[in-house]
């Protein structure tokens, strides 16, 4: 409908610049997207139009994240499988519309021995629950040495039980007992107020006035102090205000920006600036360059399987081909890709091993003392850097190798030319990575990239 230019044409000016300036936010709800995930797409269409900018408080932000917690669990592949579901379970969420108003629900029993600000009791007006029939009933009566003695009730026809004046008797006296605990449990109940008490409760209208409560309910027990409240609300005065309540249903208020949204410069981040912002935006770079998405997916898993294999936890030789299929697609799922993705991505790893299992110098990189997926943080060029090392290899001579394990490949020729770039591309990045190692073992090591693809090894 926003992309009708009659009705478009219908709008006013100031409708039509409104459509122009979300239509193109609302896009990329329906544009063919990588993965993300539904609930990013739709916080970040409602940051892009100014969502947080239009709300009154901080609670009313940690609600609309609630919404956003709901629709995460509710998604499947980015998308809605029901949106009534999803509606189902938005009616069941609470929401809160301040920091202070905390409450807690509970019935009368469990709220002895507590205090709150605030009371509020309300359905004093219903019959409470009947308590069915007894098989056997009985009534202990103290005698005037204080020890008990049983009555039990006579055991035959129903009809003829409750006809029997002792069954009547424990009935009767069961009876009033009920009625000192309701009045005990509303007692406490009205007792936990600290500040404020309230009490709701309803009774019958006819057509001269009102009835009383029904006899068995809790209103019942305070009707000598409210049964002036009820008659004042029952005057026909109050009864004609109160048909005309024009307040029950009300249209949101309307609002807008003064001027077009525009998203706020993000301000720096406190203390010194690094250099890491350069090298990270360099990779990131590099990596969306020249790595498609499945790609960069198969890369995440080979170096999830180089760094199993150089570990010991399998071996490369005795490695089950359909066994590593088996448990890439696990690790595929478990990002969250589709199957249709899933059998390119697995195919790509599966050179990729296969490479590495023929290669020499691969074997070499997996073999051996080393470290696999190895941490470090430490100081380089005046900031506290972090980073990890996909390999970490120690030679037969002493050496310390890094290895940074690089997934691209490259087709055609001039093969060369590409490693050099590489090289150029990475040197900074095993820079610092050289630096901060030898800081660590002091040990001078020695940088090389690996290509499982291409099995091609270069020292940096």
């Amino acid at each position: 409908l926003l992309q009708d230019d009659a009705r478009l044409d219908a709008l006013s000016r100031a409708g039509r610049e409104a459509v122009q300036r979300a239509l193109p936010v609302l896009a990329k709800l329906v544009a063919p997207r990588p993965l993300i995930s539904l609930r990013d797409l739709v916080e970040d269409c409602w940051l892009s139009l100014g969502g947080p900018a239009l709300l009154d408080d901080r609670h009313a932000v940690e609600n609309v994240y609630r919404y956003f917690d709901v629709l995460a669990k509710h998604e499947q592949h980015g998308s809605l499988k029901d949106v009534a579901a999803l509606e189902s379970l938005l009616d069941l969420e609470r929401v809160s519309t301040s920091g202070s108003a905390r409450v807690q629900i509970m019935t009368m029993h469990k709220a002895k021995g507590l205090e709150f600000e605030h009371v509020l009791l309300y359905g004093l007006g219903r019959l409470p629950g009947k308590s069915g029939k007894s098989v056997l009933s009985w009534f202990d009566i103290p005698n005037e040495h204080g020890d008990e003695r049983k009555i039990i009730s006579p055991v035959g026809p129903r009809v003829d039980v409750e006809n029997d004046p002792v069954h009547r008797f424990i009935e009767l006296t069961d009876s009033a007992k009920d009625k000192h605990e309701q009045a005990r449990l509303l007692y406490v109940a009205c007792t936990r107020a600290r500040k404020t008490l309230h009490l709701l409760g309803h009774t019958l209208a006819t057509g001269d006035g009102y009835k009383p409560p029904a006899k068995s309910s809790l209103l019942r027990m305070l009707w000598p102090a409210v049964e002036d409240e009820f008659a004042s609300a029952f005057d026909s005065a109050d009864i004609a205000a109160g048909d005309d309540d024009d307040g029950a249903w009300r249209v949101p208020r309307l609002r807008r920006f003064a001027k077009p949204w525009e998203t706020p410069e993000v301000l720096p981040l406190p203390g010194p600036l690094t250099t890491e912002t350069d090298t990270d935006a360099v990779d990131e770079e590099v990596e969306f360059y020249w790595v498609g998405t499945e790609a960069r997916i198969a890369g995440t898993i080979v170096h999830r399987w180089l760094q199993v294999l150089a570990e010991g936890r399998t071996d490369i030789d005795t490695a089950d081909s359909d066994g590593q299929q088996q448990v890439t697609r696990r690790w595929l799922r478990e990002m969250g890709i589709g199957d249709e993705l899933q059998v390119g991505i697995a195919a790509r790893v599966e050179t990729a091993l296969d490479g590495v299992r023929k290669d020499a110098k691969g074997r070499w990189i997996l073999g051996g003392e080393g470290r696999a997926e190895f941490a470090l943080t430490g100081p380089y060029e005046g900031a506290i850097e972090s980073v990890v090392l996909d390999r970490v290899r120690i030679d037969e001579d002493g050496n310390h190798w890094i290895i940074d394990y690089k997934t691209s490949t490259h087709e055609g020729g001039n093969l060369q030319g590409f490693l050099n770039a590489e090289v150029e591309r990475y040197g900074p990045q095993l820079e610092k990575y050289a630096a901060l190692y030898a800081a660590y073992s002091g040990q001078q090591p020695r940088c090389a990239l690996y290509f499982p693809l291409l099995q091609e090894f270069v020292e940096v």
